[in-house]
């Protein structure tokens, strides 16, 4: 039986699905996750693009969090783990659909640690160098117009109120 105290100290999890069809959900913004490991398995039906970039880590030195790392490509039936603190994005589909299973975990014991309230509990640096333009996101970099333009539909995030 699983109980809330016998849970305390072990990882929590959280599970939910993704999709990504053309001319709906193309793509997600840059970001990172609120959890310590994520899982994202490949479900998909047939698509094209779609792939995951993967930046630098949230709390690492100043200027690599937006520093391109990797660009997966999914596979049906196929799985990628990273870190919930690595800076990510889901790519544009270009064409079909794609469903992603995503769990992300945290551990409470963790997150108490001085390490990830030192690391993770800051807001990002503002001491930035020139970032790889993959890396940027329109919703969490507020010096994004300074290196790209929105993209269409989007607006600044000082716009969006909030």
């Amino acid at each position: 039986m699983c109980t809330a105290s016998s849970t305390q100290n072990q990882p929590l999890s959280r599970l939910t699905t993704f999709q990504y069809k053309a001319g709906e959900d193309l793509g997600l913004d840059m970001h990172t996750d609120a959890c310590d490991v994520t899982l994202n398995v490949c479900l998909g039906k047939e698509f094209v693009g779609a792939g995951l970039t993967l930046c630098g880590l949230r709390g690492a030195p100043a200027g690599s969090e937006r520093r391109f790392v990797y660009r997966h490509a999914h596979v049906r039936g196929k799985a990628l783990m990273h870190l919930g603190h690595h800076r990510h994005g889901a790519d544009d589909i270009v064409s079909g659909e794609r469903y992603n299973l995503i769990m992300w975990n945290k551990n409470s014991t963790y997150r108490l640690t001085r390490e990830f309230m030192g690391k993770y509990m800051q807001p990002p640096s503002t001491d930035r160098e020139t970032p790889d333009l993959v890396c940027l996101s329109y919703t969490h970099d507020d010096d994004y117009e300074t290196y790209k333009k929105f993209p269409e539909g989007k607006r600044p995030r000082r716009d969006q109120g909030g």
